[in-house]
């Protein structure tokens, strides 16, 4: 697979790469991009010990027929977990946050399961160049990925060329997988980078409570909300993590959201700070989307206007604490249970979102 996975995208992938090194590892000059490279480096050199063997041979494969070098590949499928490691890094780059809900199958018109998410990221340009020249290159370059291992589950990825993670995901048995980054102190650097362990979910659970055991037994290297959710069983859930301790949230109501701070009240215990503005604003918003009674009458491709909201709800609320704002990359709606997905670039305000036809 990496071996086809670079050659058709070797173009896009060697594209990716000198945006990379030209906004992040060599956007600020000085002893402060010196130091921006080696810190880099060294925690994803990290990393790497931990990624399981047949990710580290895929990786190889695109080298190969990219003909590009391994770690930067390797600092593809794990960028946020270094910027999370690095929190001085982490706050320079600027990365913000993610908007997920999931509605369950008694909740729903047709009687079946639907999730959405919006990724939002903002990086800072290399010095000198627009403030959103990288953002705006994240938006522009979004790929959608089909993996067909022989001996597991096909699915497929929302992402970029080169990345093999799973940051938004479907597979063929219906489980849908959405990641969304939560600021924690404690993040550790030894451990599997989250996008690997969440395509692990996509190759290897068969259920639910599967999908949920693996995350939480996983070795992990940052704060994340994960949104699990299975067409089969009508149903999805919400695990809150850290490198040292998780909890898991279940539908309420018939519908379950996240944002970019911690809910279960453990986890609100022990990370009080995790909630911001823009997180709270918008988890707020999907609540009042996901509970009114349009939500219940609404098809499956009705509910994209839930990710495409501008609404600001309260008159302290900036541009930022919209669901759909000038931070979002991608948008993606999920009816699992017919193994279907819509995806949105959010590169061009007329952008409508298209089916993906992937079995």
């Amino acid at each position: 697979m990496g071996l086809q996975h670079g050659e058709l995208l070797r173009h896009e992938i060697h594209d990716l790469i000198d945006a990379i090194h030209h906004h992040v590892l060599r956007g600020q000059p000085g002893a402060g991009g010196w130091a921006t490279r080696r810190a880099v480096r060294s925690v994803a050199g990290m990393m790497a010990t931990q990624v399981p063997d047949r990710y580290r041979r895929e990786l190889s494969g695109i080298a190969q027929a990219a003909d590009v070098s391994y770690r930067d590949l390797l600092l593809i499928s794990c960028f946020d977990d270094v910027l999370a490691n690095l929190r001085l890094l982490g706050a320079m780059f600027g990365r913000l946050g993610c908007s997920a809900f999931a509605l369950t199958a008694d909740r729903t018109a047709n009687g079946e399961l639907v999730c959405g998410r919006n990724l939002d990221y903002f990086v800072s340009s290399a010095q000198g160049d627009d403030p959103w020249a990288a953002t705006n290159y994240m938006k522009e370059h979004v790929a959608v990925i089909e993996f067909a291992p022989t001996d597991k589950p096909t699915f497929v990825s929302v992402g970029w060329p080169g990345f093999i993670g799973a940051a938004t995901a479907l597979n063929d048995r219906g489980l849908m997988v959405s990641s969304l980054t939560v600021a924690t102190y404690g993040n550790w650097p030894l451990a599997t980078p989250a996008t690997f362990t969440y395509r692990r979910v996509m190759e290897e659970a068969r259920t639910l409570d599967e999908a949920i055991a693996m995350i939480r037994r996983a070795r992990r290297t940052q704060g994340n909300n994960v949104m699990v959710g299975s067409g089969d069983e009508g149903t999805a859930a919400v695990i809150e993590c850290t490198p040292q301790r998780s909890a898991v949230r279940l539908p309420r109501n018939g519908w379950v959201a996240a944002t970019n701070h911690f809910q279960h009240p453990e986890m609100v215990r022990r990370h009080p700070r995790s909630a911001f503005l823009s997180s709270t604003e918008r988890l707020a918003r999907l609540g009042e989307l996901c509970g009114s009674d349009g939500a219940c009458s609404a098809e499956v491709a009705g509910m994209s206007g839930f990710l495409t909201d501008l609404q600001r709800r309260t008159p302290g609320a900036n541009e930022y604490c919209t669901v759909l704002n000038p931070c979002t990359v991608y948008s993606t709606l999920f009816a699992p249970r017919q193994r279907r997905l819509w995806v949105r670039a959010a590169d061009c305000a007329d952008r409508s979102f298209q089916e993906i036809a992937w079995l």
